[in-house]
């Protein structure tokens, strides 16, 4: 890891994160730069959390579990799951530097002076940073990261160690942050009706999920996000640098670099590829999704003021949806009979959602059929998330998405080139894009 201080790494923040307008009461001359309060500085670490899990790094797994495709220059070579550890090195800062230092700088400074409900957040924060960076990479630092005096080259933590610390860094923060709603301290940047502890109880039912521990998935799910009101979702505006992370990517900055053409996500709202569940709904869902070129060959994510990733169009962070799922998947490998139950009130709300038909399932409770049911659905609805790039791996890709080339979908990310450069500690040999994360 880069061997910088907290202050240092939070003034790097404030001066070059490319989403700096969502923080304009952050006031302080950068050439004058003292110190800065926690309230501020938390800000920083939930726009570090926004990047990770909504921009490159969804786009990248989004490619790989078909999707997406890419279909010009730096993203062919994606579609085609070639890439080099330099690609990643942007994931690594965004996480470390600009996500968990600014957390964990807000959580003691918070500390420091007694506030502890913002001590609980940044520990949500932190914990969400920390479990996505281990889901996609497998073993990291965490025990001894960022703390630059001590550890210089931090040691890796193994990947089920990294999901079990933050187990308990949720546990805390759900302590921390009492009743107070999640609209405390969430700015111009993340929206909500929840109560943070609830984000909390929905942040560790999904990674009980992925660390395929699905009693307590089912048990944290029950007690998260239950009402679509109470996503915690991105804000953006049409102001410069504030817009969708997806629209920006393709209007502002690479128009034509992501496309979604002949993609699997694509054949199974349009029909080329049959759905396990037969669902009339998806092609209203279809053009939210995509939209077809005007020289008729291909299709694009939708970016249109009517579409999925329009200018000012929220993303997840972690949604009534994905709760819901992992609720219904949960207690489907658990025996517990409300697998039917959430399916169908996930399916009656998609309904709501697009005007047309999503049938209840038809199949039993606990069965296989109707795991498949839960895990395609998922895979569906949760479009431009990391989440399904999760399921895939950890299910050895039961529901058989066809991979872009060869037979096998990338497994992980690798290890950034920053991080091999600079910490000793880097697992050796280093693993590849096809070897599985150690959980899976």
């Amino acid at each position: 890891m880069k061997k910088i201080t907290y202050l240092f790494s939070f003034i790097v923040l404030a001066l070059a994160l490319a989403c700096e307008s969502y923080t304009e009461d952050l006031n302080t001359d950068p050439n004058q730069f003292s110190s800065a309060p926690p309230e501020l500085i938390i800000g920083q670490a939930q726009l570090g959390w926004m990047q990770l899990v909504t921009s490159n790094n969804a786009r990248y797994a989004g490619i790989f579990m078909n999707h997406f495709t890419g279909e010009d220059r730096q993203y062919v070579a994606v579609n085609q799951y070639s890439t080099t550890a330099s690609d990643y090195d942007d994931t690594w800062d965004d996480s470390f530097v600009d996500g968990i230092a600014a957390a964990q700088l807000t959580k003691q400074l918070a500390s420091e002076g007694g506030n502890t409900i913002l001590v609980g957040i940044s520990q949500i924060c932190e914990a969400a940073i920390f479990g996505e960076m281990a889901a996609l990479f497998g073993d990291i630092p965490f025990s001894q990261a960022n703390d630059v005096e001590n550890f210089p080259e931090p040691a890796y933590d193994s990947q089920a160690d990294v999901l079990a610390g933050i187990q308990t860094l949720l546990d805390q923060a759900i302590t921390n942050v009492g009743s107070a709603d999640a609209s405390l301290y969430a700015g111009n940047r993340l929206s909500s009706g929840a109560t943070w502890a609830e984000v909390a109880h929905s942040l560790k039912a999904r990674y009980y999920l992925i660390a395929k521990d699905y009693p307590n998935a089912l048990i944290s799910a029950r007690n998260g996000i239950d009402t679509p009101e109470k996503s915690l979702v991105t804000q953006h505006t049409t102001s410069s640098d504030t817009e969708n992370l997806y629209y920006q990517f393709m209007v502002d900055e690479r128009d034509g670099y992501l496309g979604a053409t002949e993609s699997h996500l694509l054949h199974l709202l349009n029909g080329t590829a049959a759905r396990v569940i037969a669902t009339p709904g998806d092609a209203d869902r279809l053009d939210f999704y995509f939209t077809p070129y005007s020289d008729g060959t291909g299709h694009a994510p939708n970016v249109t003021d009517t579409g999925v990733f329009a200018e000012t169009a929220p993303m997840n962070i972690i949604s009534y949806e994905e709760v819901k799922l992992i609720e219904a998947e949960a207690a489907n490998r658990t025996g517990d009979a409300g697998d039917v139950t959430a399916f169908n009130e996930l399916r009656g709300y998609l309904a709501s959602q697009y005007g047309g038909s999503f049938p209840d399932t038809a199949s039993a409770s606990a069965s296989a059929a109707l795991l498949m049911e839960i895990i395609e659905e998922k895979y569906i609805t949760l479009i431009g998330d990391l989440q399904p790039y999760h399921d895939i791996r950890r299910t050895a890709n039961m529901l058989n998405v066809p991979p872009k080339t060869g037979s096998v979908i990338p497994q992980r990310f690798i290890y950034p080139q920053v991080e091999i450069d600079a910490n000793g500690n880097v697992p050796s040999p280093l693993p590849g894009l096809f070897d599985p994360t150690p959980i899976n």
